[in-house]
């Protein structure tokens, strides 16, 4: 089962997202808040897999403290799911870590998908979402080619992108763990990239090209 916290102040929004998840067999929301403050007071008592985030609440932003809950959770995941499509909110959020961007326009079985694929470790975005993002690489003057990596990082971001988890990277390249997370480091150095989604990215641009 796939356990969630959820931050969201829309009242009706949260509780019926709440209410969903709680419906399924394979997610539990284990708890959700509706200000920052309280969130980070209960954060070290959740252990969570994934944090389903709204970006903008009453008492702050969301995304400035994905990196605290990094901190405190290393392998749990941070989906944003807000109204903002804008580019600021939506790199802000990517700089600052978040693994998921979608839309509350989306529909709940989109939502659903997303939170599957984010576990199995993919980044979901709302189309809308991967177009602006495609669309601001391209306009880049300052990329690093996907050529330029080597032939075994290629290997591991190509299997990345199609949602394959670092452990069944490792598995199938008869690697491990370990080494399949040292190559994803260096390839976030030399894209210039924060972020697992990012690193996809880009990768996905470039085969796009």
């Amino acid at each position: 089962m796939i356990h969630i916290v959820v931050l969201e102040d829309d009242v009706h929004f949260r509780e019926a997202i709440v209410d969903k998840l709680n419906q399924t067999e394979e997610f539990q929301c284990i708890a959700s808040f509706d200000r920052i403050e309280t969130f980070l007071d209960a954060l070290p008592n959740y252990f969570p897999d994934v944090f389903w985030l709204d970006i903008r609440l009453p008492d702050g932003m969301s995304i400035d403290y994905i990196p605290k809950i990094k901190e405190i959770y290393p392998n749990s995941l941070c989906l944003i799911c807000t109204f903002y499509d804008d580019d600021e909110n939506i790199f802000s959020a990517i700089k600052a870590g978040a693994d998921g961007y979608l839309l509350k326009t989306d529909s709940f079985q989109k939502m659903q998908e997303g939170i599957r694929e984010l576990v199995a470790g993919g980044s979901p975005m709302s189309p809308f979402i991967a177009r602006k993002v495609i669309n601001s690489l391209k306009r880049s003057n300052n990329q690093t080619s996907i050529a330029e990596l080597t032939n075994r990082e290629q290997e591991i971001l190509s299997k990345l992108a199609k949602g394959h988890p670092y452990k069944e990277v490792a598995s199938q390249l008869a690697i491990s763990l370990e080494t399949v997370k040292k190559h994803v480091q260096n390839m976030y150095k030399k894209l210039h990239v924060q972020n697992r989604s990012e690193a996809i990215l880009k990768y996905l641009d470039a085969k796009k090209r």
